[in-house]
């Protein structure tokens, strides 16, 4: 096989509130009732897929292209993963457990399964 697409496997997604600043592609953690927030830190419950006023569409579960930091890219199989001060994932052993399908290291991307 020389392409394989893993996108819309198992997508999830969701409408809440966005509290500040976020973008397209960030790791977001919940913020307050119904109300989501650019991840500094910690274990993230989704990546924002966009944004409308307020309101966030955000992806829960599924397949996902997640930029990460730090020295340590991700290990494919599972891994532990949680959001950084950029709301870029890195390997921390108090995240999220995810499925890492693909590591990008010159890209510092990971397409994950969570």
């Amino acid at each position: 096989m020389k392409d394989i697409c893993l996108q819309g496997y198992n997508s999830k997604y969701i409408t809440m509130k966005c509290a500040g600043e976020a973008d397209a592609g960030d790791l977001l953690v919940m913020d307050s009732n119904n109300t989501v927030k650019k991840a500094a830190s910690g274990k993230f419950i989704g990546i924002l897929h966009s944004l409308r006023g307020e309101y966030a569409l955000v992806q829960t579960g599924g397949y996902a292209v997640v930029p990460y930091s730090g020295d340590t890219a991700p290990t494919l199989g599972f891994s532990t993963l949680a959001a950084d001060s950029n709301a870029d994932a890195v390997v921390n052993a108090a995240g999220r457990e995810v499925l890492v399908v693909e590591v990008d290291t010159t890209a510092k991307k990971a397409g994950i399964l969570f």
